[in-house]
């Protein structure tokens, strides 16, 4: 879940050409660094609304994905051991 609702952002955002710098919307909104409000920029100018909206972190991979890697691994002789350098 994320700490900023879309509509927020969009308030924050459309703010920014105003005038108003990163630093002083950060501070005015409680926001805990202006880089925050930066990316928030960058990304609606980039994509619009769709680049405010919260990205899912998720760290699932689909079972096609872990045969490649499994294959791959194979194919290149790697092993997850750690030290293991073929000795």
């Amino acid at each position: 879940m994320s700490k900023f609702n879309l509509e927020f952002r969009i308030k924050v955002v459309t703010e920014y050409p105003d005038g108003k710098g990163s630093m002083s919307l950060a501070k005015e909104y409680g926001v805990s660094n202006d880089t925050v409000i930066l990316g928030w920029v960058h990304r609606f100018q980039q994509r619009g609304i769709e680049g405010l909206k919260a990205r899912p972190i998720t760290s699932e991979y689909s079972s096609q994905f872990k045969v490649g890697v499994l294959n791959w691994k194979k194919q290149n002789r790697t092993s997850s051991e750690i030290g293991n350098c073929g000795t």
